[in-house]
């Protein structure tokens, strides 16, 4: 997990991330808004380093607002997270070697046990560091086909004979049982059946004298107007940042972006028409041009794919990518927009006082998703913490 640059941005004007403390407490407040009928607590989704918008700067931010559970992917960014000062419980939702167990009691962290082979080794390894049992959810594999133990009609009675398993270990503590959905947000008919199969085995089980305990299935997109879909806890991930989960309207009209990235103008000059412009020459002038140098390129997280397709904004008005994105820059035909300079401000998404640009737009200029957009905003773009 990076730390924040000791070198405002402002100042070395290269490009940066904008992380607002506003939008992140509004888009929570959002998410709260649906689970307030259920009562479910809600356990925001930190993982890849906060979506890349930096966990050192999210978590703290989250934890103020009363937030008391997180989820990450690895045992690295829990522990990240604790070292940070993190107070929060925490779920790793990925796999954990049991060798990895006294570190999980050391930091306080809650273990996923995904397959049968794992629960005497995580047994035997949490007796040998003593103290209280370790704290484990189970996961159940309900038609994601990714990992965790399949419930599907074949191999629904090992998979409950195996969280009986789990549930009968002194040295460990059964305290949650989830599944990941896979179509939330676009076939309501295979979610329902993935909701039987987990309804069906967690009540088995606790007719063979399974505990209860904290069942959660609702990521994002699960959250809306689906109370019998939040048990007793929620996993807000992408609706988090701002980001697209299913339609927007009407359920998150009301989110706001919680990172703006902007890059600089760093050169302006004039073309004569028929100018190519760029690595290949993909682009050539039609008419006399102005064109503008910006300072950002593929090494910060502007794709490659947004040549000749991305555009920036420059005071709300739309300027698009020229030719090839560089490593390091970008060109923009600027000839329209007669008052920019250079060190003006441009926008690649986010909102600023002009604009809105969400990101799961510029991801749809070349068929990917606002997710990896977040992430993909590389490490040498700053991240700053506004309002």
């Amino acid at each position: 997990m990076q730390k924040e640059t000791a070198i405002d941005p402002w100042y070395t004007k290269k490009s940066w991330a904008e992380i607002s403390r506003s939008a992140l407490i509004n888009n929570l407040n959002v998410i709260r808004s649906h689970v307030a009928e259920s009562g479910a607590i809600v356990a925001p989704v930190v993982k890849a380093n906060a979506y890349g918008h930096y966990a050192n700067l999210i978590v703290p931010i989250l934890e103020e607002a009363g937030v008391t559970f997180l989820c990450v992917a690895t045992i690295d960014e829990a522990i990240e997270l604790r070292e940070l000062g993190a107070k929060a419980d925490i779920l790793i939702f990925g796999t954990t070697r049991c060798e990895h167990v006294p570190f999980l009691k050391h930091y306080r962290l809650t273990a996923s046990i995904v397959a049968a082979d794992e629960i005497g080794g995580f047994a035997a390894e949490s007796a040998k560091a003593g103290g209280e049992p370790l704290p484990v959810h189970i996961k159940l594999d309900t038609g994601m086909s990714r990992f965790g133990f399949l419930v599907d009609p074949p191999n629904r009675t090992k998979a409950i004979a195996a969280m009986l398993a789990i549930a009968s270990e002194p040295s460990l503590k059964v305290t949650g049982v989830y599944t990941h959905l896979a179509t939330a947000d676009c076939d309501p008919a295979y979610l329902a059946m993935q909701r039987e199969r987990f309804l069906s085995a967690v009540s088995e089980a606790e007719k063979n004298g399974f505990p209860h305990v904290n069942y959660h299935i609702a990521s994002s997109a699960a959250i809306p107007c689906q109370p019998e879909n939040h048990f007793g806890m929620v996993r807000p991930g992408i609706v988090l940042y701002g980001g697209k989960a299913g339609p927007r309207d009407p359920f998150w009209s009301k989110l706001r972006p919680v990172m703006t990235v902007k890059s600089v103008i760093e050169q302006i000059g004039d073309v004569v028409a028929g100018t190519r412009v760029s690595y290949g020459g993909t682009w050539t002038a039609a008419r006399d041009s102005r064109l503008a140098v910006v300072d950002i390129g593929y090494a910060d997280g502007l794709s490659r794919q947004l040549s000749n397709k991305g555009v920036f904004y420059h005071k709300g008005r739309e300027v698009p990518i020229l030719g090839r994105v560089c490593m390091d820059r970008c060109v923009i035909d600027i000839t329209d927009v007669p008052d920019a300079r250079v060190r003006d401000e441009v926008l690649f998404f986010g909102e600023d006082q002009y604009c809105r640009k969400d990101a799961s737009d510029v991801a749809a200029l070349y068929g990917t998703i606002d997710y990896e957009i977040f992430t993909g905003i590389k490490e040498r773009v700053s991240r700053v913490l506004v309002d």
